[in-house]
């Protein structure tokens, strides 16, 4: 199995003494990019540092995502590999109505009316959105 990263990744890790495997919360990834929690939020909504998600609130960050985003940083080149060329992730209710802030009522009512993202069926009576429409009438508000 390839890595998800670079080679020169593990040397710059070694080097800091962490893990490419290690998990960060938001606050930790905060205090390692010496950013704002609020700033590492938005760079996560905006698909710039990928993330896992672990429930409606949590999210965590792998080692090697936080290190690509600082490279980039650097050589003024976002990684060519990532979530920008990943397919498009499909998401479900709670995550859209946590991204959105609106309920599952709002939500329908607004696809109705054309004002938001379609859903896309994914089997009996389950369906999602594809992320990046949510995340583009996200920030089109």
């Amino acid at each position: 199995m390839e890595a998800p990263f670079q080679d020169n990744l593990t040397e710059i890790a070694d080097g800091m003494g962490i893990s490419l495997y290690q998990r960060f919360t938001l606050q930790e990834a905060s205090l390692f990019l010496r950013s704002s929690i609020e700033e590492v939020n938005k760079l996560r909504k905006q698909g710039i540092i990928p993330h896992i998600n672990k429930g409606t609130d949590q999210v965590e960050f792998f080692g090697f995502q936080l290190l690509e985003y600082l490279l980039s940083c650097v050589s003024g080149n976002f990684p060519q590999r990532g979530f920008q060329n990943a397919p498009d992730k499909i998401i479900r209710t709670k995550e859209v109505q946590s991204l959105t802030g609106l309920s599952r009522t709002s939500i329908w009512r607004l696809e109705k009316k054309g004002e938001f993202p379609s859903r896309v069926p994914l089997g009996t009576g389950s369906v999602g959105w594809k992320y990046t429409e949510v995340q583009d009438w996200v920030n089109s508000r």
